[in-house]
């Protein structure tokens, strides 16, 4: 009996040990899943597995391709386990530890204490150790090694392979996750990086080049400050700063950008200042020291500097400053490389295009050719090679010819002016500027009180004619109840007359729409004819924009084509709408004619007010560089020739 006594606690133990270790992983499976940022989540994994198992040291591998590397790692001499790599393929072969999904080994210095205690050693004296593979829908996500219990004698027991096995198994689902979103917004970022290519490309004016990138980078990276710098005669030259549209060379902010471009690019190499107040390499101390008070002074933290570089040598650099520390993620420091490339590509070709010599030039290239063959030969061949790159990328690389529009303008979608049917004194108004409002929703009302008398007074008539009818009748004075019966019906179609002007004084909405005009509740009082305009309704969902199209361009804009436009308070966003009509009647003076051109543009976020002056470009069919050029002369050509043969 002792013994059955005995045994009800110690399985009433293990059943509240069941419990806690069931709840234990519910709620960490919740942590693992409230966010889907890769890092974040490994980090929180990581962190809570050596938590929750107690552990002194562990390390945490994810899957790259065929091998693991190591992402995270406890313990200061075992940092250099970060970034090792090693196969998947033997990652859970040859060693009990890795033989399946998870398992435990006692002994340190045992026969097959594996790779794990060997390589995690330098910390801590090796007890025990453990490994778990973390998988999610048979996809080998990584593994997490954790060395020596902090409790007791240091051992892991079997409860805690279990726990290990059943944390890896809900950070593999969470990870995964965090994976095929990664991947995703990775797409999104490099779909942006891809407009901000097609953006700075679409120009060879290298101040214009500049100042896309700098500003236009902000829609891929995050950044309190970014800046350009071209070398010119060694000596670094800031061209272009985010959010200014001119630079001013002498001002101290401008020299310091310089500064710290003229540092970080002189070996040609990227440079990422993760943090000035705690610098984690030898290269971000040594800039600390030399710029921190500077840096401070700004209140900046950290910097991406990029070399622009090719072939030919160093062309500049491209800076990105934060008030945040390690304001940038691996992917989007990977993000900005690819952008500095193509930045470079883009100096380059605008380079080049500035070096492009005119016709009149012709006579003095040759009488330099022989000046041109002495210059080595390897020279020449990279000048040859650049030269047809160039006319390559103003021959072969096509993108949309844009047509600028004239004079564009906002206006409300489905205009209407509100009018009165009958004249009156505006007595109230129901609607306030802005307000949505259906139609046949009334917006005011005007006052009745001479319409209702006159309405009671027909009333009143028409009664007396219906009993004035029937005392006749009574005296059998027929003539008399006609006349009196013929009365009442002309005073009723009186009344209903009046009905309608009293119904009229309601004025209702013809159109859905919003309230655009200003302090309509300001009409209180005023008198106004029947026709008058008391407001105006349009819907701002979408807006209108009209503008004209020099008769030179109108042949090459068509219906649904697409219409890019800019205003003057949001100069750093682009909206896009359709064209839906093209004028047949031209519009101009001063011997310039325009054809106008009308697009609808989306505004759900009500960013667009109607009157707004934009700037709109119409996309048309694709030209290259060399188009873009010669199409001009080549028009003035064919007129001319047309007029001499004719």
């Amino acid at each position: 009996m002792d013994h059955d006594h005995d045994a009800v606690p110690a399985a009433s133990d293990e059943l509240r040990e069941e419990v806690e270790r069931l709840r234990l992983l519910y709620t960490t499976t919740l942590e693992f899943n409230a966010s889907l940022d890769f890092d974040e989540v490994l980090k929180r994994v990581f962190n809570r597995v050596v938590a929750a198992v107690g552990a002194q040291g562990g390390s945490i591998w994810i899957t790259e391709g065929d091998q693991l590397r190591c992402r995270l790692v406890v313990g200061k001499a075992s940092r250099k386990l970060l970034d090792t790599t090693e196969p998947l393929a033997t990652a859970f072969r040859d060693d009990p530890l890795r033989g399946g999904r998870s398992s435990i080994v006692s002994d340190a210095t045992g026969e097959h204490s594996g790779e794990i205690l060997t390589r995690m050693t330098t910390d801590f004296v090796a007890l025990t150790a453990m490994s778990a593979a973390m998988i999610a829908d048979d996809v080998t996500v990584g593994k997490i090694e954790m060395l020596n219990k902090s409790t007791g004698a240091g051992i892991f027991d079997e409860r805690d392979r279990e726990l290990l096995e059943g944390l890896a198994t809900s950070a593999a689902v969470a990870l995964r996750n965090a994976q095929l979103h990664l991947a995703g917004k990775q797409a999104h970022d490099l779909a942006i990086v891809l407009e901000i290519s097609r953006e700075i490309t679409s120009t060879l004016n290298l101040d214009r080049v500049l100042q896309s990138v700098v500003n236009l980078a902000g829609k891929a990276l995050p950044f309190d400050q970014a800046a350009i710098g071209i070398f010119v005669k060694g000596d670094c030259v800031i061209r272009a700063i985010a959010g200014e549209e001119k630079v001013d060379p002498k001002a101290d902010r401008t020299q310091r950008l310089a500064a710290w471009g003229q540092y970080t690019a002189r070996n040609g190499e990227v440079f990422y200042l993760s943090d000035r107040e705690a610098p984690s390499s030898d290269a971000e101390a040594a800039f600390a020291r030399l710029f921190g008070p500077e840096l401070e002074a700004e209140g900046l933290r950290s910097g991406f500097y990029l070399p622009l570089k090719d072939e030919q040598g160093v062309l500049g650099v491209l800076m990105f400053e934060s008030q945040e520390p390690d304001f940038l993620l691996p992917r989007q420091r990977e993000l900005a490389e690819i952008l500095a490339n193509q930045t470079t590509v883009a100096l380059r070709n605008a380079e080049l295009y500035a070096q492009v010599p005119m016709v009149d030039a012709l006579g003095a290239l040759a009488a330099k050719k022989r000046a041109l063959m002495a210059v080595p030969r390897g020279r020449l061949l990279g000048y040859t090679v650049l030269a047809v790159v160039g006319i390559l990328s103003v021959t072969l690389i096509r993108w949309p010819l844009s047509v600028a529009g004239e004079a564009p303008a906002f206006r409300a979608m489905g205009f209407a002016e509100v009018r009165t049917l009958v004249p009156g004194v505006v007595e109230r108004v129901m609607v306030r500027e802005g307000m949505n409002v259906p139609r046949a929703a009334p917006l005011a009302k005007l006052r009745d009180a001479e319409l209702s008398a006159d309405r009671a007074a027909a009333a009143a008539a028409a009664a007396g004619a219906d009993q004035m009818a029937t005392a006749a009748e009574s005296r059998a004075n027929t003539a008399e109840a006609r006349l009196q019966r013929v009365r009442a019906a002309a005073l009723r179609q009186e009344m209903a007359l009046v009905d309608e002007e009293i119904a009229a004084t309601v004025i209702r909405a013809p159109v859905n729409g919003v309230v655009l005009t200003a302090r309509p509740e300001e009409r209180v009082g005023s008198t106004l004819a029947a026709g008058d305009a008391i407001m105006s309704l349009g819907r701002t969902d979408s807006l209108e924009v009209d503008f004209g199209v020099e008769q030179r361009e109108i042949g090459r804009v068509m219906p649904d084509a697409i219409v890019r436009v800019r205003v003057d308070a949001l100069p750093q966003r682009t909206f896009e709408g359709r064209v839906t009509f093209i004028g047949g009647a031209s519009a101009g003076s001063n011997g310039e004619v325009f054809f106008p051109v009308r697009a609808v543009v989306a505004n759900p976020d009500a960013l667009l007010k109607p009157g707004m002056a934009a700037h709109a470009k119409v996309l048309t069919a694709n030209a290259s560089t060399l188009d873009r050029i010669f199409r001009g002369p080549i028009r003035w050509l064919r007129l001319t020739w047309w007029r001499i043969s004719t």
